[in-house]
This record gives structure tokens, C-alpha cells and sequence, in this order.
């Protein structure tokens, strides 16, 4: 209705040449989309919103979470909130372990499409804690095809080291350990990223 009102007004003033009116649907940008996937398997589920991720990624316990990736005073503030959650969801554990402990998942790494955590995200939960050591990995979790090759900033959360692979399955050659939140994780694995291991 809106681009035959626009046309209508060009036509009543007369003007003449080639006119390019952006229909409602090429004028919006694109929306972002925030996923969230569980080394323990099922479905990947994604939202408009990096609210709703994460407050799928927490079961509900965080649900202030901004709309978008929060800003470095916004992040820390988030950072403290999804802290104490993890910890209380991992203490809620107890001795549970693996597939046992899939309701109690804790977010383990949050993983962006652009540098300084821009466009869209994916949260990966797993069942606890990382214990920390480099050689060894706790979680591992090989992201869906169509986040094949496009991360480029990551956050690690729940005492996670991160490691970056190039192939399915924790294969190739890694790049890693991320430690703390990184707006650019460098030439070498940038935008190259199909599998991720936590210890």
C-alpha cells in the first residue's frame, strides 16, 4: 500500500526518469540472530534476541540480558550475572555428570560472526565447569553447518579455556587457549572455525 502511495505522488508532481524506491523489506537491516546449542546434543534453538539466548542458555535464571550484545560496561555487568548463575547452577550438579546433568547447563563460550562481539551469536552449554588445564579437553562441540567458518570474536564463560578448530570433531590444526573475552581472534583462525573444545 505504502509503495503505491509513494508512486502516486510521484506521478502527481510530474517527475520524470528512473526513480529506485526501496520497498520496506530492502530499507530494514538485517535482523541478527542469536543461537544456542549443547555439546550434550539436541537441536540448536535461535532467537531475534540476545536476551532470549541467553535466557534459554541459563533456563530462565538471567533473563536481563540486553537485546544485543551489551557494550564493555554492559558485558561486565552481564559477565558478574552469568558468573553467579553458572556457579549456582553448577553447585545445583552436585555429582552429576555428562547427559545426567543436561538440565543443570551451564554456558560454557559465547561465539560471534564479527569482530568485537557484532552480528550474530551462539552460546554452547555444557554440563559444568571447565577444570582449567590446557592439555586436556572437558567439552567438546562442533558447530551446526551453517556456522561453519564465521566466527570471529569469542567470550568465555564457566572457568572455560577455549580452543578453535578448523574441521568437525576437534580436528586441524587449533588455535588457542582463549582465556578472556576477545574482540579478534586473529588472522589465523578468523572466520575458519567449525569445532570448539573447552578445558
Amino acid at each position: 500500500m505504502r509503495k503505491a502511495t509513494a508512486l502516486a505522488g510521484v506521478a502527481t508532481l510530474g517527475i520524470s526518469g528512473l526513480l529506485s524506491i526501496p520497498s520496506a523489506e530492502s530499507a530494514a537491516p538485517p535482523s541478527a540472530q542469536h543461537c544456542v546449542g549443547s555439546f550434550s546434543g539436541g537441536a540448536q534453538q535461535c532467537f531475534a534476541t540476545f536476551t532470549e539466548a541467553i535466557s534459554t542458555a541459563t533456563h530462565g535464571a538471567v533473563t536481563t540480558a540486553p537485546a544485543q550484545v551489551p557494550d564493555a560496561a554492559g558485558k561486565a555487568a552481564l559477565d558478574r550475572q552469568v558468573q553467579q548463575t553458572v556457579a549456582a547452577q553448577t553447585r545445583a550438579l552436585g555429582n552429576k555428570s555428562g547427559r545426567d546433568a543436561a538440565a543443570g547447563e551451564v554456558i560454557q563460550g559465547t561465539f560471534f560472526d564479527n569482530r568485537d562481539f557484532g552480528g550474530d551469536s551462539f552460546t554452547v552449554t555444557g554440563a559444568g565447569l571447565c577444570d582449567g588445564s590446557d592439555g586436556v579437553i572437558n567439552y567438546e562441540f562442533t558447530f551446526p553447518g551453517d556456522w561453519f567458518n564465521r566466527i570471529s570474536s569469542v567470550q568465555p564463560w564457566a572457568s572455560c579455556k577455549i580452543w578453535l578448530y578448523p574441521d568437525a570433531n576437534l580436528t586441524g590444526d587449533r588455535d588457542g587457549p582463549f582465556t578472556a573475552n576477545t574482540g579478534w581472534i586473529g588472522q589465523f583462525m578468523d572466520d575458519r572455525t567449525d569445532s570448539v573444545g573447552f578445558s
